[in-house]
């Protein structure tokens, strides 16, 4: 699984921005959270860092987490990214709670710190 180095750095890095997404929206309930503009919009920056980073992972990694739809993952980055005012923040919020959540368990574990960097 970890045959590019750089993949284990990659999955790192994506489970620190998980956990940036999950501290935004835990403990919070959904309509206030939409009602706070700032929140909203610090949650959707978070999403294009998650498909940029999925989409440099090696796609030999990719394949072999199958139960992860990664270009969806990249896709949303560009919807982002580029289509900023489609951004449906009700939407947003969901994917924290639905595909976030399975992608952080389909991720594997990973490897000891010394063998990333």
């Amino acid at each position: 699984m970890w045959s590019e180095p750089r993949d284990a750095a990659l999955v790192y890095e994506m489970m620190e921005r998980i956990s940036l997404i999950e501290g935004l929206v835990s403990g919070r309930q959904r309509d206030a959270f939409l009602a706070d503009m700032s929140l909203p919009h610090a949650l959707a920056l978070h999403f294009p860092v998650l498909g940029e980073t999925a989409s440099k992972l090696s796609k030999s990694f990719r394949a072999e987490v199958p139960g992860v739809e990664w270009q969806k993952v990249i896709n949303l980055r560009h919807l982002i990214a580029h289509e900023y005012r489609l951004i449906d923040h009700a939407e947003l919020w969901r994917l924290c709670f639905d595909e976030v959540s399975q992608l952080k368990a389909a991720l594997p574990d990973l490897p000891p710190p010394a063998t990333i960097f």
